[in-house]
């Protein structure tokens, strides 16, 4: 089994969720003193189980973090484990709802931040997208998810065109985005199982992905600008998606 790399994650919310979710694979804490309050369960735990903890300064975690958002707070611990194609078409399996997100070379890792707590609010656990292109979590974007990476988990797919495919067998609509293309979001009535596909803000989505789509769909609006941040892209379009499926059902 690969090894699993070790990250440090900071943000207060980030630390929090991966306390509550994952304690065991925390190797070190790092704090500031202003914020042993707000996370004195976590030392007194790291105390009963003989982890590593330092009350650092502001400027010590400024070097550590290697940013200075980090809001007082520092976690090293392993990175998630991996979710397969396989086990996630295990755990959706019963589910009459679902809505996956396909991202294609979005690589911000800001935008990725901003994207998983989009989809821990609209109930979409999955990112998938391919392994040669999926950035790797770091910090940076479990802290701007704010405890949502902790609830989505990325899906690094070896065979794109062949996960895509499996998709279709299990009933799944594969709904690509365009700025400036296809029929309006808010026309089209959404199936009970549906695929959002995004692309990088520079080049879109790739040839081959597109080719695989089911329906083209666009965010109406007036064209003065390129195209939108895809965060906000995948905002709109989840949030259509719920509102049809959830908000009726």
């Amino acid at each position: 089994m690969k090894t699993r790399k070790e990250i440090k994650y900071y943000g207060l919310h980030s630390s929090l969720e991966l306390f509550n979710r994952r304690p065991d694979d925390i190797i070190r804490v790092y704090v500031e003193e202003s914020k042993l309050k707000n996370i004195s369960h976590i030392l007194k735990w790291c105390a009963q189980n003989k982890k590593a903890y330092h009350i650092v300064s502001d400027d010590e975690l400024n070097k550590i973090t290697e940013s200075v958002h980090h809001e007082g707070i520092c976690i090293l611990a392993k990175e998630k484990d991996p979710i397969s194609l396989e086990t996630m078409l295990n755990n959706i399996s019963s589910k009459p709802i679902v809505n996956l997100l396909y991202l294609d070379g979005v690589q911000n890792p800001h935008n990725i931040g901003s994207i998983m707590r989009i989809c821990a609010h609209f109930g979409v656990n999955y990112i998938l997208g391919d392994e040669n292109k999926l950035p790797n979590m770091c910090g940076a974007s479990c802290r701007i998810a704010i405890g949502a990476a902790e609830m989505v988990s990325l899906v690094a797919l070896k065979d794109p065109i062949f996960a895509i495919k499996k998709l279709k067998e299990n009933k799944f609509s594969i709904i690509a985005t365009s700025s400036h293309k296809g029929a309006s979001l808010y026309k089209h009535k959404f199936s009970k199982k549906n695929l959002f596909v995004l692309g990088s803000e520079s080049s879109g989505i790739s040839p081959q992905i597109l080719k695989q789509q089911d329906t083209l769909l666009q965010i109406p609006g007036t064209q003065e600008v390129e195209s939108l941040n895809v965060s906000v892209a995948t905002a709109l379009f989840l949030a259509e998606g719920y509102r049809q499926l959830y908000e009726r059902n």
